[in-house]
C-alpha cells in the first residue's frame, strides 16, 4: 500500500501529535507500506527510516494544503491520504482518512488561538465529513466528533495512541538523585507533564501544592494563555520544567510520590499511562474527556476540583502506591504503538478500498 501523509506536524515541538505520527509511521514502514511525508519545506530529511520525505513548498499552509497535496497526489496515486491533524484539501484526489485527537476547541471556546478554534468549527469538521474515514484517539473523542460534527459512526474507527517501551520502572532511588541533578529537585515531589494553559485544571493542584509537604513539578512550557498559571505556580513554589524529552521523562515519572493529571478535557491521556509504565501511582480528573476510559480503575478519581481534593487524592495514592502500581502496569500494558499501528493501517486500508 502506498500511503501519502501530511506530515507538517513532525516538524513541531515533540508531544502527542508527532509522537502518534512517527510512531505509526515507522509501523506502517515496518509492514512493508510505502510511505511519503508530505511537508510544506523547501528541504526535509525524513525522521522515520524508510519513509520518503517529499517537500513541496508553497508560501502559506492553506494554499499548500488546498493546491500542492491534490496535484501531487493527482501525480504520484498514493493509494490514500492521512490528514493525521485533521485537515484535508477540499479535492484531494484520492481516498483520505483524517484523525481526531480531541475537540478541545470547540468544547471550550477561547482555550486555543482564534484560527485554531474557528478551524475547529469550519475546515476541520469539513474535511471529516469529507473523508473516507475518521480515525479517532478514544471513544469520548468519537462520541464528541458524532455529536459535535453529525459523523455517522458506521465512518469513524478508534485508533489509539500508545506508549513507548522505555517507559518500564526501575531503579526509584536512582531516578530521583537523577532529578535532583539534572533538575535540583529534591524529593517528595509530585508531577505534572503538559503544558501550561486553561484546560490543564491547574490551579486547585498549585492550590493544593501551596500547603503541602510535597512540592509540585511541572514539566511543560506555557501554553495559549498559560502566564497566569507559571505566575501562580512560582507563588506556591513549583517547580517549571521546560525542554523535557521522553529520556528524562522516564527519571522524573519513576521518581515522583504521584503523577496528576487535573485536566478539564482530554482527548486520550498518555501521561497517565506513561507514568503507571513507569510504575508510579496516577491521580486524574473525573468527568474530563477520555481519561476515565483510558485509566479505568487504575488511578486515583478525583471529582472535585478543589485544592482539599487534591490533597486528598495524592495522599491516597502514596497510600496505595503498591496496589496502584500493579494495576497500572497491567492497564498500560493494553496500549502499544504496535497495536496501533496495525489499527491505522487496517483503517487506511479499508479507506483505500472503498
Amino acid at each position: 500500500m502506498r500511503i501519502a501523509v501530511d506530515a507538517n506536524v513532525l516538524e513541531a515541538a515533540w508531544g502527542g501529535i508527532p509522537k502518534h505520527v512517527t510512531r505509526i509511521v515507522e509501523r506502517l514502514v515496518a509492514e512493508g507500506d510505502e510511505v511519503d511525508l508530505l511537508v510544506n519545506l523547501r528541504s526535509y530529511r525524513s525522521p522515520v527510516p524508510g519513509a520518503r520525505a517529499v517537500p513541496i513548498r508553497l508560501k502559506g499552509r492553506e494554499p499548500w494544503r488546498e493546491l500542492r497535496v491534490p496535484l501531487w497526489a493527482l501525480r504520484h496515486r498514493p493509494d490514500v491520504l492521512w490528514a493525521p491533524e485533521g485537515l484535508l484539501p477540499r479535492v484531494p484526489g484520492v481516498p483520505a482518512v483524517v484523525t481526531v485527537h480531541d475537540l478541545a476547541p470547540v468544547l471550550f471556546p477561547a482555550s486555543k488561538p482564534p484560527a485554531v478554534e474557528h478551524a475547529f468549527r469550519t475546515s476541520m469538521p469539513r474535511s471529516a465529513r469529507a473523508a473516507a474515514r475518521v480515525a479517532c484517539v478514544s471513544r469520548a473523542t468519537a462520541a464528541d466528533v458524532m455529536r459535535l460534527w453529525g459523523i455517522p459512526e458506521e465512518r469513524i474507527r478508534i485508533v489509539p495512541n500508545g506508549v513507548d517501551d522505555r517507559f518500564t520502572p526501575g531503579d526509584v532511588r536512582a531516578a530521583r538523585a537523577e532529578v535532583a541533578r539534572r533538575h535540583g529537585v529534591e524529593e517528595p515531589y509530585v508531577l505534572h507533564v503538559g503544558s501550561l494553559e486553561p484546560r490543564k485544571g491547574l490551579d486547585p493542584l498549585i492550590a493544593a501544592a501551596a500547603r503541602s509537604q510535597w512540592r509540585l513539578v511541572l514539566a511543560g512550557s506555557p501554553g495559549f494563555e498559560g502566564e497566569r498559571i507559571e505566575q501562580a505556580a512560582r507563588g506556591a513554589g513549583a517547580a517549571l520544567l521546560r525542554g523535557v524529552g521522553d529520556d528524562d521523562l522516564v527519571a522524573l515519572y519513576r521518581g515522583a510520590q504521584a503523577v496528576a493529571v487535573p485536566a478539564l478535557y482530554e482527548g486520550f491521556g498518555i501521561v497517565p499511562l506513561e507514568a503507571m509504565a513507569c510504575g508510579t501511582p496516577v491521580a486524574v480528573a473525573t468527568a474530563a474527556g477520555a481519561l476515565d476510559e483510558v485509566v479505568g480503575d487504575a488511578a486515583v478519581p478525583v471529582a472535585e476540583r478543589t485544592a482539599d481534593a487534591w490533597v486528598a487524592a495524592v495522599a491516597d495514592a502514596r497510600r496505595r502506591r503498591e496496589e496502584l502500581v500493579e494495576r497500572g502496569r497491567e492497564r498500560a500494558a493494553g496500549y502499544r504503538w504496535a497495536a496501533a499501528g496495525a489499527a491505522m493501517r487496517a483503517v487506511l486500508r479499508e479507506a483505500a478500498g472503498a
